[in-house]
């Protein structure tokens, strides 16, 4: 006698399983399937292999609403995501920073926005969010939010030596003077500010 082949969707609600806990007994060996194209096809003497192996069945658990972040998974407890947020912020700016320069071939006005992104972040970062950041941070952040404050410092200073260097190399004076008010007036927004030499 031929097997009959039950869709993913049929086996699924044969078993009173999930279709992820269904996914996941396919992979793990568990329920024995087939993928002729895109769908699987699991043979009616699979559902009956699974249940008489005694399969971890159990009720379906509800997920967690949307209002309970998938971000706090995997955190160990007593980590702070606003750390983790301003520790992301940091090293992702520092590392554009540091791609774009290391591939070079950049223009003025090019390495003039990415000095500008730098200070932006810099100046955000600032003094007041800088301490509660370092208040927030566990014990097992304390080293990253380190290591990313000084990867940012390092950046901006890169990105200060590149805009000086690729200013010194630029033929067009005309857009020299040009970026040069519009830096020397970013400049005296964050100073005015207190934003300029922030966290340094």
């Amino acid at each position: 006698m031929e097997d009959r082949y039950l869709s993913l969707a049929e086996a699924r609600d044969a078993l009173g399983i999930s279709e992820r806990t269904a996914y996941r007994w396919i992979k793990a060996g568990k329920l024995r399937a087939f993928k002729p194209g895109r769908d699987y096809r699991i043979p009616e003497s699979a559902i009956e292999e699974a249940i008489q192996a005694g399969g971890e069945v159990y009720p379906k658990v509800e997920s967690p609403s949307s209002l309970e972040p998938a971000l706090f998974d995997g955190f160990e407890e007593g980590w702070s995501l606003e750390a983790s947020y301003w520790i992301e912020c940091l090293n992702t700016q520092a590392d554009l920073c540091e791609q774009i320069i290391a591939h070079g071939g950049y223009d003025l006005e090019t390495i003039w926005h990415l000095e500008g992104a730098a200070l932006e972040l810099w100046g955000a970062y600032g003094k007041t969010p800088r301490q509660l950041v370092r208040e927030w941070a566990s014990p097992g952040q304390v080293d990253s939010l380190q290591r990313a404050e000084a990867r940012m410092r390092a950046a901006r200073t890169a990105t200060r030596r590149a805009y000086r260097e690729r200013r010194a190399a630029e033929e067009d004076r005309q857009k020299v003077v040009e970026l040069d008010a519009r830096r020397q007036l970013r400049e005296a927004r964050y100073t005015d500010q207190g934003h300029a030499n922030a966290g340094a």
